[in-house]
């Protein structure tokens, strides 16, 4: 491939690429149609709007569980605690987005205080990653989970105004207001994780960023880490890729100096994220730093097909992240 060579004037007009790259896939809720519906792959399943979900909310519905993702359990078990759905206002007062809090179901003591605040990845939006959600709360996880602009049930206050996904810096700036509604029901304000799944990194690296001194450890599942990683995995240029970012959401800057645990999952069948730019992430990071880098065999991106990380292995996902809690970030868990 040729390289990429872009015109003088648009560098110095500040031109960047991060509007170029394909962050965002967010289907709001409104817009399903009957093709929407009729998916070949439940695992491809959107809103909760279609004849097919009258069997129950997102949180409480069933699913083909793959027998590799269940291992020696029979099931997922629904949710059955306290649930609070807590939309909260954007800063500049255009949307209204939607979240969540799933508390624990408390049988694994060490974790009953735990919040796992999930970003999650960049199709749909909450509904559609129930699965995941399902997943922590099995695991004993409590669960904090919310949807970007435009995505799922995160929609303009004004019913005039289209839905779009969001610009990078409302995005980071929703990121901080999720944050904070999240560590105001978390059980232990000491024990909160930023969990970014794929596109969710980007949220979740501002979340280590700006709240440190709060969260206990930074979990990335086959995450986007840095703007500057894809555009060089992905386009041939003729600069380095932080040369066309705004720079808003480069993990592996804003993480160079963190203090906080930070464990790196990355699937060695991931073809939507190169596994070289989640090593560059762990590469990043202070080398005195707790850390962990894990490559899951046979693991894909998402949920569909094969599936990610934790559908090759609910009790060896489990494992890691206990292993990884238990030896690198003891403060998120409880005695």
């Amino acid at each position: 491939m040729r390289p990429l060579l872009l015109p003088l004037f648009l560098l110095s007009a500040c031109i960047t690429l991060d509007a170029l790259l394909p962050f965002h896939k967010g289907i709001p809720c409104t817009e399903i149609e009957a093709s929407d519906c009729n998916v070949d792959d439940p695992w491809d399943a959107i809103c909760d709007a279609c004849e097919s979900y009258d069997q129950g909310p997102w949180w409480t519905r069933d699913y083909p569980w793959r027998e590799k993702t269940l291992g020696s359990l029979s099931a997922i078990r629904a949710i059955e605690t306290d649930i609070q759905h807590i939309p909260f206002e954007t800063r500049d007062g255009r949307y209204t987005l939607d979240a969540w809090y799933l508390p624990s179901h408390g049988e694994v003591a060490e974790l009953a205080d735990t919040l796992v605040v999930f970003n999650h990845g960049r199709f749909a939006g909450i509904e559609h990653y129930a699965p995941r959600v399902r997943y922590f709360h099995e695991l004993g996880y409590g669960v904090y989970v919310w949807d970007y602009r435009g995505y799922g049930h995160s929609l303009p206050v004004d019913p005039t105004e289209e839905a779009g996904p969001p610009a990078t810096a409302d995005w980071m700036d929703d990121a901080h207001l999720a944050f904070e509604q999240a560590s105001s029901v978390a059980p232990d304000g000491n024990k909160i994780i930023a969990y970014g799944m794929s596109v969710g990194g980007m949220p979740a690296g501002e979340m280590a960023d700006v709240f440190e001194a709060e969260i206990c450890a930074n979990i990335f599942e086959a995450s986007y880490n840095s703007i500057s990683a894809k555009v060089e995995t992905n386009i041939s240029l003729s600069m380095p890729g932080s040369h066309l970012t705004s720079g808003l959401i480069e993990n592996e800057i804003k993480l160079a100096d963190t203090t906080t645990p930070t464990l790196i999952l990355h699937g060695d069948s991931d073809d939507r994220i190169h596994i070289d730019e989640a090593k560059r992430l762990f590469d990043a990071l202070p080398e005195d730093l707790p850390k962990q880098w894990v490559v899951v065999e046979d693991a894909g991106h998402g949920l569909g097909g094969s599936g990610g990380i934790p559908e090759q292995g609910l009790e060896n996902f489990g494992e890691i992240l206990s292993g990884f809690l238990s030896g690198q970030a003891p403060g998120c868990l409880s005695d």
